[in-house]
């Protein structure tokens, strides 16, 4: 009830101020609003890559503290208050507007973001949804798909650590919010299995920008293998499992260093992985995420349960990139690699990065997004 009320107060501070900045309106509107709030650095990564862009962040994030455009996180009832205002601004300036995840200017929750996306199109805005996760990946659909297939996935531990995920309130946002991209976005951006979704229309894969790999032939020549993991949520990543194989194997005997990075910087992550030679990434999903493209980018053998035979949207060649690893084979396929000489792990790793140079890096990844939006003006 009180969201309810906050989405009114939303909606009558945006009847007030959207006039006076229609005053100002351009003719030609033009450029991109990229928004509303950071998931794993996507915000501040498409901001920096597309054409013309303005980035807006409405909500805090406990790992990044990026600069941006426009920026209302320091304060919640502030961002409620001050969003509507810089919505109406942005619409009669901008052409194209970029959702990342499933918030928006307004409540997204009341409506799936329907009025807004309605405003937008009203004054002719483009509009293209960036899906990253559990903003749109259906519990429901998601748990028939395991139960089908009969295999753990991410929802399948998802209500243990996220408390009420699978509440039915809560199903039914991402339900609108799909419902309502399907109707109104220009564009969308989602992996269709990974996040399986109520959307019905086809999507883009899931873009990922690196700015540069880096290839260490050195740490291939070291004695001990040193195994990384670095969870962001242990629990639906795997966590439990990793050390359980990491048991077993020291039990066996073998002979290698094993970090875990929980609640770190995200640099103290990357500067760990110039060192690594295996990472241990996540075992329920069907992609192999940001942190995943970073381990391969910093030249490691990559463990993780992404697999291209499942998930179609996945470049070519991704099974190649890494070592496809469900969770039933986390313990045997860590085994395999540790037993493998060096040599034989530098050709994996240098699989891998050779594979991100082609599909993840910044130049090819602007060029396709900057390419979608094109075509919407054309």
């Amino acid at each position: 009830m009180k969201r309810r009320v906050v989405f009114y107060v939303q909606l009558i501070i945006f009847a007030l101020s959207y006039p006076f900045f229609r005053l100002i309106r351009k003719n030609h509107k033009c450029g991109t609003v990229v928004g509303v709030e950071e998931i794993a650095t996507m915000l501040k990564l498409l901001g920096d890559n597309v054409s013309l862009s303005k980035t807006v962040n409405l909500s805090k994030h406990p790992f990044y503290n990026f600069k941006y455009h426009y920026d209302l996180s320091k304060n919640r009832i502030t961002s409620y208050l001050f969003s509507p205002i810089l919505f109406s601004y942005l619409i009669n300036k901008y052409k194209t507007f970029i959702y990342i995840s499933g918030n928006g200017f307004l409540l997204s929750d009341i409506d799936g973001r329907e009025l807004e996306f309605k405003i937008l199109k009203k004054n002719n805005c483009n509009i293209i949804c960036f899906f990253t996760g559990s903003d749109i990946r259906s519990y429901n659909l998601m748990n028939k798909f395991a139960s089908k297939n009969r295999i753990d996935v991410i929802t399948t531990y998802q209500k243990y650590h996220n408390i009420g995920i699978d509440n039915k309130n809560r199903e039914e946002v991402r339900k609108k919010l799909a419902e309502i991209a399907d109707r109104y976005a220009d564009e969308i951006f989602n992996p269709n299995i990974d996040q399986m979704s109520y959307i019905t229309r086809q999507t883009h894969p899931f873009l990922y920008f690196v700015n540069s790999v880096s290839y260490f032939p050195e740490k291939f020549t070291e004695d001990k293998k040193v195994i990384i993991h670095a969870p962001s949520a242990p629990l639906i990543k795997g966590t439990p499992l990793v050390r359980s194989a990491i048991k077993r194997l020291t039990e066996e005997g073998y002979d290698f260093e094993y970090i875990e990075l929980i609640d770190v910087t995200h640099e103290v992550v990357l500067e760990h992985l110039k060192k690594a030679h295996i990472v241990l990434n996540q075992f329920y999903a069907f992609v192999p995420g940001v942190f995943g493209i970073e381990a391969l980018s910093n030249n490691t053998v990559l463990l993780t349960s992404a697999d291209e035979k499942i998930e179609k949207s996945l470049f070519d060649g991704a099974n190649n990139a890494w070592v496809v690893t469900p969770y039933w084979d986390l313990y045997f396929n860590l085994k395999e690699q540790l037993e493998k000489p060096m040599a034989e792990l530098k050709e994996q790793a240098d699989r891998g990065t050779a594979w991100v140079e082609k599909y993840c890096l910044t130049s090819y990844s602007a060029n396709y997004i900057n390419k979608v939006i094109r075509n919407l003006d054309d």
